[in-house]
């Protein structure tokens, strides 16, 4: 007998599983993976990370700066980015500079001190060799009273006689390779410096003209001018930069302008007559 097919009620519906939704492995990546930090945390000076967080994140309009190209709204984030590569190019300077006398003379010191606890150390050593002679020879085949053999102590300051070897050794290393540095070993660079220099050299290669202030004096007959003030182009951008962006006055700013300028003037004197 023919088994009846199953008859299916019209009011019967057939729904299907649900379907398990996962996600991609891109979008697992970015849940799970942490956060990118911005270029700047990494830079040493804490003040350079605030300066550049305001030039980035700063509302258009907000800043001193801004008002450079207020007649073309579209170009301040252009700008705000280029001041913020002059940050990075004024911090990268410093840390690349030569090392000052005291840092280097301190390192030797230091140096001599390892090179002495070494000898020490070996002294402290019950087999009386140094460590080359140890490691070749082995063990005294004279020593039939065993005073010479190692004990627990004379290893431990073997070992750390070899760490403190490597470490002389690297600290040499980084001696010799920053006295063949070109300059002079003088003071630090003062960072206001460097960023005045470092946006002197943006403005040149952008087509500026020179970076010389406006002084307005009254001459004096035998005795100094007068100044009473200063002005310029170049002067207002690094005012509104390094006064109203970072925490220097304008006075500050001035005197190293001056500075910056007297430098790049005698190089040039001296360029012509060579």
């Amino acid at each position: 007998m023919r088994r009846l097919k199953r008859q299916v009620r019209r009011s019967q519906r057939h729904t299907s599983r649900p379907v398990r939704v996962t996600a991609s492995t891109s979008e697992v990546v970015k849940t799970t993976s942490p956060p990118v930090l911005p270029d700047f945390v990494f830079l040493p000076n804490a003040q350079d990370r605030i300066a550049i967080e305001k030039l980035r994140f700063a509302p258009v309009g907000e800043l001193a700066i801004d008002l450079v190209v207020r007649k073309d709204p579209q170009l301040i984030p252009k700008l705000r980015e280029a001041l913020v590569q002059v940050y990075f190019k004024a911090a990268q300077f410093r840390e690349l500079r030569k090392a000052t006398k005291r840092q280097i003379e301190h390192a030797k010191s230091a140096e001599r001190n390892l090179t002495q606890a070494i000898g020490h150390l070996e002294a402290a050593c019950t087999d009386g060799r140094d460590g080359l002679a140890q490691l070749l020879a082995g063990p005294p085949l004279e020593d039939t009273k065993g005073e010479r053999e190692m004990n627990q102590f004379g290893a431990a300051t073997a070992a750390i006689r070899l760490d403190i070897a490597r470490s002389g050794c690297a600290l040499q290393s980084a001696i010799n390779a920053e006295v063949k540095k070109p300059g002079k070993s003088g003071e630090r660079s003062k960072r206001l410096r460097t960023l005045i220099e470092a946006l002197a050299s943006w403005w040149s290669l952008g087509g500026g003209r020179s970076i010389a202030p406006y002084v307005k004096a009254n001459r004096r007959d035998n005795a100094p001018a007068v100044v009473h003030g200063r002005s310029g182009k170049f002067l207002a951008l690094a005012v509104a930069l390094f006064c109203g962006v970072d925490v220097f006055k304008k006075s500050e700013v001035e005197a190293a302008l001056t500075n910056v300028y007297e430098v790049q003037l005698a190089a040039n004197e001296r360029a012509v007559v060579s």
